[in-house]
């Protein structure tokens, strides 16, 4: 399978799965091995096709979702971040908010 074949077979099975293709969604669903003058190509060839051409495509091949994992795993990473952060303010508002209640009660 060429890789402008890989572009359209991934372009279906984004638009099996309900979404728009898109160069940011094929690119994420092939990962970096294929150009983006190669995406783009295979963008507009898609776009281009009728639904019957589209049905032709073959499905994607399971050796292409094996980036998945790894956007899973950055998609992790990014959220155990994002929760660290939260704590983080969490805290500093706990912590001023029992510096103002101790203050104000102070003052009465």
């Amino acid at each position: 399978m060429s890789s402008l074949e890989h572009v359209l077979a991934a372009a279906k099975s984004i638009a099996t799965s309900g979404k728009v293709p898109s160069l940011a969604l094929i690119k994420a669903k092939l990962g970096n091995s294929v150009p983006m003058p190669i995406l783009i190509q295979g963008l507009q060839q898609y776009k281009s096709m009728s639904q019957d051409l589209i049905n032709q495509l073959p499905d994607m091949q399971v050796t292409q979702e094996k980036a998945k994992p790894k956007d899973e795993q950055a998609e992790i990473a990014e959220l155990k971040k994002e929760l660290m952060q939260l704590k983080a303010a969490y805290k500093e508002m706990n912590e001023r908010l029992t510096f103002l209640e101790e203050n104000h009660k102070a003052e009465k």
